[in-house]
């Protein structure tokens, strides 16, 4: 996913109060489906993916989620961040039956089908410098996380 085409400032939610989960992913999906990004099936499918296949994890200072879909429920690629620092609940990756909270969310809204794999492994290397996420996560500024993914991602 070329960076300079997915990422967009109105995408970035920044400092969100803690609400449930599916409250977050309804609010994504609202303004998705308002831009034209996504299928109208992106609803249910976000829901679905994240129920069966948590993507919730703990790093150094704080936990994070990668909700995504399969292709045919996105029409543009694109990245949308959200951060909550006093987070929000999800189910875990390595044990779906524990919950946590996370504090950054990364919706990953990709075209091709083995993309993500290439991006997950850019998310991660993000997720192992502590000082980056902790920016991130404590920024008000949407030019700066742009930045950050920037120097980070591409």
């Amino acid at each position: 996913m070329p960076l300079n085409t997915s990422l967009d400032s109105e995408l970035i939610h920044l400092h969100l109060a803690p609400t449930d989960r599916n409250a977050l992913f309804g609010r994504i999906t609202d303004q998705l489906i308002a831009k034209g990004i996504v299928e109208e099936s992106y609803r249910e499918a976000l829901v679905l993916r994240e129920l069966n296949h948590p993507t919730a994890m703990q790093l150094e200072t704080m936990g994070v989620a990668i909700p995504h879909v399969d292709v045919e429920h996105v029409r543009e690629e694109r990245l949308v961040v959200v951060t909550c620092p006093e987070g929000i609940e999800f189910n875990q990756a390595e044990d779906p039956d524990l919950t946590m909270k996370v504090n950054v969310i990364f919706f990953l809204l990709l075209k091709e089908k083995d993309a993500h794999l290439e991006f997950l492994m850019k998310l991660i290397s993000l997720f192992q410098k502590t000082g980056e996420m902790n920016r991130l996560l404590g920024t008000a500024s949407r030019e700066e996380v742009m930045q950050i993914l920037k120097t980070n991602l591409d």
